[in-house]
C-alpha cells in the first residue's frame, strides 16, 4: 500500500468520526436549558395575570373602590339646613336629571319645596302661591306676644327655616306684617301700623343677622288693613294677626344681575 493510500484511508477515518462527543451533550443541555427559561417565563405571566384576577376578587369581595378626587360639599347638621335639604331632593326625584336645582325650577315645584320644609307646623303656617309668588302666611302668636315686636324664642324654627331658603335661592323676600282690628296705643305703638311695620322689620333684622342679603328684603307693615277673616270673633282676629313671607322672582336687568329688591 502506497503512502497516499494510507492518507486517504486516515481522512475518511477522521471523517467518519464527526463531532466530539461531548458535542451532543452540550446541544442537548443548551435545548433543555433554553425550554425551561421560556417555561419560566410563561409561567411567570400566568402567575402575574392570576395574581391580578385574584386581587380584583379580593377587591371586589370587601368593597374596595377606587380612590377619587371631586368637589364635595359637607352635609350641614343643622335640623332646620337637613330638612331643607331632604325637601329638594323629594322635589327633585320628579325633575329631570340635566335640570339644575334653580335654574329652570317654576314656582310650583319652589312651593313643593316650601310646603314640605313647614309641613310639621300644621295650621300655624300656610303655604300657598298666587301669581306674585310663593307666601307663608304665619301665625303671629307663634313669632310675638300680644302687643309686641320682639320675636319669641319660639319663633326660631319659622326664621331659621326662611333664612334657609334665603341662602338657597335668590328669591326676593317681602315680609308682610298684619293685624287685627283691635286699637293699640302705646307710647311705642301709636297704631297698629306701627306695630305691624316694627314686626316686619323685627323680622327681617333677624335674617339680616343670619347672613340673607339686606338688597333682596322688604320689610311692610299693613296694620288691619288686609284682612283674611271677619274680626268679629276671636278665631278671625287670630287669623288676621299673622305675617306673611312672600318670596318674588327678581326682576333680571338688560345688562345682566337682578334688580334689588323694592316695595
Amino acid at each position: 500500500m502506497g503512502m497516499d493510500d494510507l492518507l486517504n484511508q486516515g481522512a475518511q477515518e477522521e471523517a467518519e468520526e464527526g463531532a466530539p462527543a461531548w458535542m451532543a451533550t452540550f446541544a442537548d443541555l443548551s435545548t433543555l436549558l433554553l425550554t425551561f427559561f421560556v417555561l419560566l417565563l410563561s409561567f411567570a405571566n400566568m402567575d402575574a395575570q392570576k395574581f391580578r384576577e385574584m386581587l380584583g376578587s379580593v377587591k371586589d369581595a370587601f368593597g374596595v373602590q377606587k380612590e377619587a378626587w371631586g368637589d364635595y360639599m359637607a352635609r350641614s347638621q343643622t335640623p332646620i339646613e337637613q330638612m331643607l335639604e331632604q325637601a329638594m331632593q323629594d322635589q327633585e326625584k320628579s325633575q329631570s336629571q340635566d335640570q339644575s336645582q334653580e335654574q329652570g325650577m317654576s314656582m310650583q315645584q319652589f312651593m313643593s319645596i316650601v310646603q314640605a320644609l313647614f309641613q310639621d307646623l300644621g295650621g300655624a303656617a300656610e303655604v300657598y302661591m298666587d301669581e306674585e309668588g310663593v307666601t307663608v302666611r304665619v301665625e303671629g302668636k307663634l313669632l310675638f306676644p300680644s302687643g309686641s315686636a320682639e320675636l319669641r324664642p319660639e319663633a326660631a324654627p319659622v326664621m331659621d327655616r326662611i333664612a334657609a331658603l334665603m341662602g338657597k335661592y335668590t328669591f326676593d323676600l317681602y315680609i308682610l306684617g298684619h293685624t287685627d282690628s283691635v286699637p293699640i296705643h302705646t307710647e311705642r305703638f301709636p297704631s297698629n301700623w306701627e306695630l305691624s311695620a316694627a314686626r316686619a322689620t323685627a323680622a327681617l333684622r333677624y335674617l339680616v343677622e343670619k347672613g340673607a342679603d339686606p338688597t333682596r328684603l322688604v320689610a311692610v307693615g299693613f296694620a288691619d288693613s288686609r284682612p283674611v277673616a271677619p274680626n268679629d270673633t276671636p278665631e278671625g282676629r287670630a287669623k288676621n294677626r299673622r305675617v306673611e313671607f312672600l318670596f318674588k322672582s327678581p326682576q333680571s336687568l338688560p345688562s345682566g344681575g337682578y334688580r334689588p329688591a323694592g316695595p
